[in-house]
Parts: C-alpha cells; sequence; structure tokens
C-alpha cells in the first residue's frame, strides 16, 4: 500500500468513527413563569434564605446550611429520600434573583449529574411574576444511558422539582409567608 492510500484509508476510518467521538448528553434546559397576587418583596422575603425552601417546596424536607450568602453550601434533603448538596452563587436582592448549582449529586434520588438554577421576582400587573430556569445535564453522561439516567428523566424530575416548588411557593406567598 502507498503512503497516499494509507493516508486515505486512515482518514475515512477516522471519519466513521467521528459520529461515536462527538455523541454525548446534551444540556437540557427547563423553564416556568408563574403570578402571584403578592407583592414583589412579600415572595422575595419567603425566597431570600436558601434555606427557606424546607418552608415552601413540598418535596424538600429539610436544609442544612453550612455559611451564608454567596459561596454557602446547602444540603437538600427531599420528602422522598436522598440528599443533594448546592453551592449557593448569588442572593441578589436588587434584582430579587437567587441562583445556586448543583455540587454534590446523587443520581439515585434526582437524575441529573449537573444543574444550574435560578429564581427571578419581577412587579406584575396583580402581584409578581416568578420565574424559574434550570440548565441541567442527564444523570448518566454516556453515551447510552439507562432509561432511569436518560435526558427524559432529567427533564421529567426537574419540571417535576419546578412545578412543585411554584405551586408549594404559591401556597406560602398566599398564606402571607413560609408555614
Amino acid at each position: 500500500m502507498t503512503f497516499g492510500k494509507f493516508i486515505a484509508a486512515a482518514a475515512l476510518t477516522a471519519s466513521l468513527a467521528l459520529p461515536t467521538w462527538a455523541h454525548g448528553p446534551t444540556p437540557q434546559q427547563a423553564e416556568q413563569k408563574i403570578t402571584l397576587a403578592a407583592p414583589p418583596e412579600a415572595v422575595w422575603k419567603i425566597l431570600r434564605d436558601p434555606a427557606s425552601i424546607a418552608d415552601w417546596h413540598p418535596d424538600v424536607a429539610s436544609v442544612t446550611m453550612e455559611g451564608e450568602g454567596k459561596g454557602a453550601r446547602r444540603t437538600v434533603e427531599f420528602t422522598s429520600g436522598g440528599t443533594v448538596t448546592d453551592g449557593i452563587d448569588r442572593i441578589d436582592d436588587d434584582a430579587l434573583e437567587i441562583r445556586w448549582r448543583l455540587s454534590e449529586p446523587d443520581i439515585e434520588v434526582f437524575p441529573v449529574s449537573y444543574y444550574t438554577n435560578s429564581i427571578t421576582v419581577a412587579p406584575a400587573a396583580e402581584g409578581s411574576d416568578v420565574t424559574w430556569k434550570a440548565s441541567f445535564f442527564r444523570a448518566d453522561t454516556t453515551n447510552e444511558p439507562a432509561e432511569r439516567f436518560s435526558d427524559e428523566a432529567a427533564v421529567t424530575a426537574m419540571k417535576a422539582l419546578i412545578d412543585n416548588g411554584l405551586s408549594g411557593l404559591k401556597d406560602a406567598a398566599d398564606r402571607g409567608g413560609p408555614s
């Protein structure tokens, strides 16, 4: 085989292999917005403390905090069992925004390997608009994940976390604060 044919054969082999090299997890997104009757300041008072999520989110049994404000760590225990640990990235009293990221996953508890979440409160004609945004990756980042660790499982879990959380936040705001 000549050197030219060898290079051509090697190039063909490499090009056929490229699709398997390029495969892997795709970043997923979820976003939900709800309008609450409470004014933004009252909603922000409920959200501002990262540990308060245990008071208004029906899927959260308890929270343990290490530190305060930006850089704090929050361990969230779910009512279904198990924990994940988040890092608090932002608590902005002017923008009425709290943002956190997954620091220590437990894919058996919550089927994502990484996420960032933010909740923002804004004035609305009838009270407040609350927007929860999430960016995340499925639990198993290999090419062929088991169904329970797939993109679909991650999207389903994140949407449930957001939907249940916003529902719980609405109930807390309607009561005038956490229970």
